[in-house]
């Protein structure tokens, strides 16, 4: 066994308010740390919110209010649960305002530039701002999100774009080879099926117009945001730093 362990949320969306679902998997993931402290295990237990989406920006709009100032108060409300739920979570992630964020989705964008995974490109296609993703047609069924039951958005930009596809040998040895362990069973078989359908490469990047301005900028590029996955994903690098 191992001394130490990194246990980790979902971090949601601050466009609503907190739902039953989230402090659920909040308490989960709290049972779980604490179990682990008992076992004598150094433990790091980390939450926090996903504050640069679209979505959110146009939550804000809806109430006519300024983005930071909206993100910033709907957060507040998420971090409350916690202590409301008495979570013994060591780490909070605000992915607006941390100072430690931000520098490390830079340092990540271009460290993926230096290894020639980034690319430039256009993109057209159906976007759900629910979902934060763009859809295939091979995705849906004559309608809309499939997830969301509404109307998808027609896109036409510039993106970057990460190349996922020149990895798929690696990703899939590791999946096959269970260095990379997913657990249980059932979604490390449907990661693996994923995985051998092929995999393409994908936009990191929104324009800054379409985005309203919000999020990450790209390094080097003003009118592009990194897209907010990628940007959001980083949390967990960007917070593994408490000091």
């Amino acid at each position: 066994m191992t001394d130490s362990i990194f246990i980790t949320t979902a971090i949601p969306y601050v466009n609503g308010a907190p739902h039953v679902g989230f402090a659920w998997e909040l308490v989960l993931a709290d049972v779980l740390a604490r179990y682990q402290r008992a076992r004598g295990r150094r433990v790091r237990f980390l939450t926090g919110t996903d504050d640069n989406s679209l979505k959110n920006v146009r939550a804000a709009e809806a109430e006519g209010a300024d983005t930071a100032a909206f993100v910033r108060a709907r957060g507040e409300r998420f971090e409350s649960l916690c202590r409301a739920l008495r979570l013994s979570n060591d780490d909070f992630i605000r992915t607006a305002f941390d100072p430690r964020h931000a520098p490390a989705v830079e340092r990540l964008w271009r460290a993926c530039d230096a290894a020639g995974d980034v690319y430039r490109s256009s993109y057209c296609g159906a976007y759900c701002v629910g979902c934060e993703r763009f859809y295939g047609p091979h995705e849906l069924d004559g309608g809309g999100c499939p997830e969301h039951d509404a109307p998808l958005e027609q896109v036409d930009e510039q993106n970057y774009f990460f190349r996922l596809g020149r990895h798929q040998g690696e990703i899939d040895r590791w999946l096959s080879s269970d260095e990379l362990r997913i657990a249980p069973e059932v979604y490390r078989a449907e990661a693996y099926g994923w995985v051998e359908a092929g995999l393409t490469d994908f936009s990191i990047s929104r324009s800054t117009a379409r985005a309203r301005g919000w999020g990450i900028p790209v390094p080097d590029d003003a009118g592009q945001i990194v897209y907010v996955w990628f940007d959001a994903l980083a949390n967990y690098i960007s917070a593994s730093n408490h000091t």
